[in-house]
């Protein structure tokens, strides 16, 4: 072997184009054309570790399931397990236990999995001790799957239920028709003696959690309980998180934005475990039809995006407010303003927040560009705005997002943006005009307002746009953040003023014969004794001087075959390295190993 050790910015490899490597959230890829690497971080998770512990892309397709399946052998016809989670149903509906969640990927559907089955429909009067009347048991109805949905047809008069496989949670939507509406406004509570103001619609699944318990903020709910506010937690016996139940909301099926949050009550009655998810039904009959309720099992504890929003008839009220109503569960992020109709007139302002995990940016990576993109739902704006990216790092937003996170003070700066009047379909990318607030060992987060909203101007009708948010049921939806960089191996003044210090180049071989395995010194390639100084907003190759230096022969005479790295190290003096303006030291490393 007779090669010179030589640093580039990067290493060329043999592919012009090709994925370095996954993770959870992201993926970095490398392009030889231009040297520069790319990291993808999503919003949400998009690769799913198999058996081998290798990280594969998320699949959400639903398929048929083999006939030598252990499910199937326990009457399931479909499934999915390409993901974070395993799922599997029944063709019936009407079936025992049809739809199965596996939080930790088990094929058995009886073990370490949430089994449900919703079993009728319902008026709940919470005001007359909690009295109830069945309107509707469960119909028969057989699943279509089509892509990652399998719908079930008329399971209650114009009602159709379609569970859709997601990233990150099995989402069930209970699509309600104006026949839904219709049978309501004939029967109302009050036929069956409970009250049309205080009873609620409730939709009543019968659950088997085997093995877990439940809770929510307050500790473990025992006994029957209703929860109104967060979600409810499901972990084993002791007390590690495995999946959870957020509330869920009711929304108009063509605008989203019209929701009222659910309400959960759960009951023990022989043995048997009953959630009872549903609103008032005055609010209800105040929504137009279709409408969807939307209960929805995730394996994720917390979400890390969404959007805050304040409601008031005075403007100043909600755009001066120091807290806000989270909304980290929906499909979608909603940012703008909009004024009710009607007297009093509701002023309405949403903010949304992005946090993705950066951590996989290097610390020496020089940052080429970054980029913002947003999958667009809808736009209801009757009035364009900029849509503007600001920075409240690195206290806000939290993670997860909380209350006092709606804030505009929290926020400044104008860090790239768009006007909605060109929010097209598909994607939509920001370029991010501020390189420092990446942050390169943990979270990145980004606040997004209307620029009508940052300069407090009162909207007179719908100002706000709608996009996919990490709770969307595909990893092409999710919010992204797209990082170009090189792996510098240079030496860069950022600064207003030159710097001076002496070079340091070396490759060193990691010996393990010594007592203290150590690296030890393989070639003292470079080592000045004249103080180099590299101007402001200058910088300095490190292969200039290094590359063509140092030959693998001489390399495996001396020390063999083994782990080899070439170091870097501007130093004052006295031989100390120096240290930049926020405590890092001027030292880098890579490693390589020679084998032949």
């Amino acid at each position: 072997m007779n090669e010179f050790v030589n640093i580039t910015d990067p290493p060329n490899p043999l592919d012009d184009y090709y994925i370095v490597e996954r993770g959870r959230t992201w993926d970095k890829y490398y392009n030889a054309n231009t040297g520069t690497n790319t990291l993808v971080v999503s919003q949400g998770p998009i690769n799913y570790q198999n058996e081998t512990d290798e990280w594969i892309p998320i699949n959400c397709s639903l398929n048929m399931l083999e006939d030598n399946h252990v499910a199937y052998d326990y009457g399931y016809s479909f499934g999915n397990e390409q993901g974070l989670y395993n799922v599997y149903f029944k063709t019936n509906i009407q079936d025992v236990w049809p739809v199965v969640f596996a939080y930790n990927k088990s094929i058995n559907p009886e073990n370490f999995v949430v089994r449900s089955k919703l079993v009728g429909v319902g008026y709940l009067d919470p005001t007359n001790n909690w009295d109830y009347e069945i309107l509707q048991n469960i119909q028969n109805s057989q699943g279509q799957i089509t892509g990652n949905s399998i719908n079930y047809e008329n399971v209650f008069t114009g009602t159709n239920v379609v569970w859709s496989y997601g990233n990150t949670g099995l989402k069930e939507e209970i699509i309600m028709s104006n026949t839904t509406k219709s049978l309501l406004q004939d029967h109302p509570p009050s036929d069956y003696g409970l009250s049309n103001q205080g009873s609620y619609l409730v939709f009543i699944t019968r659950l088997d959690y085997s093995g877990l318990n439940m809770y929510n903020s307050t500790g473990v709910l025992t006994g029957n309980f209703t929860i109104s506010d967060g979600q409810i937690d499901f972990k084993d016996a002791l007390g590690y998180f495995k999946c959870a139940l957020p509330l869920g909301e009711a929304y108009e099926f063509y605008n989203n934005s019209v929701c009222n949050s659910l309400v959960c009550r759960v009951l023990q009655y022989n043995n048997n475990y009953y959630l009872l998810s549903g609103l008032k039904l005055v609010d209800l009959n105040n929504m137009c039809f279709p409408v969807v309720i939307d209960p929805t099992l995730t394996i994720e504890s917390q979400n890390t995006d969404g959007y805050i929003y304040n409601s008031s008839s005075d403007y100043n009220t909600v755009w001066n407010a120091t807290t806000g109503t989270v909304s980290s569960s929906a499909t979608y992020i909603t940012v703008g303003q909009k004024k009710t109709g009607g007297f009093p007139s509701n002023y309405y302002i949403y903010r949304g927040f992005l946090i993705f995990n950066t951590t996989e940016l290097p610390d020496n990576a020089y940052v080429y560009n970054a980029t913002v993109s947003l999958y667009k739902k809808d736009d209801a704006s009757g009035k364009d705005f900029f849509l503007t990216l600001q920075n409240g790092q690195p206290d806000c937003p939290h993670n997860p997002l909380e209350a006092g996170d709606y804030y505009k003070i929290n926020y400044s700066g104008c860090g790239g943006g768009f006007n909605t009047s060109s929010f097209v379909d598909g994607r939509n990318n920001i370029s991010l005009t501020n390189y420092s607030w990446l942050t390169r060992e943990g979270f990145t987060k980004f606040c997004l307002r209307s620029s009508c909203d940052i300069d407090g101007t009162a909207p007179s009708k719908d100002e706000f746009i709608n996009f996919y948010s990490s709770d969307s049921l595909g990893v092409n939806f999710y919010p992204k953040l797209i990082i170009s960089y090189g792996n510098q191996s240079k030496i860069k003044n950022l600064g207003i003023r030159p710097i001076k210090g002496y070079l340091l180049l070396q490759v060193h071989f990691y010996n393990e014969t010594y007592i203290a395995p150590g690296w030890v010194v393989a070639n003292d390639t470079i080592n000045e004794t004249s103080p180099r100084t590299i101007s402001a907003m200058d910088q300095f190759g490190l292969d200039t001087v290094f590359n063509d230096l140092v030959n693998t022969s001489s390399l495996l005479s001396l020390y063999g075959r083994g782990l080899y790295r070439v170091y870097a190290a501007f130093r004052d003096p006295d031989g100390n390295i120096l240290v930049t303006s926020d405590d890092k030291e001027m030292v880098c490393w890579y490693e390589f190993g020679i084998d032949l």
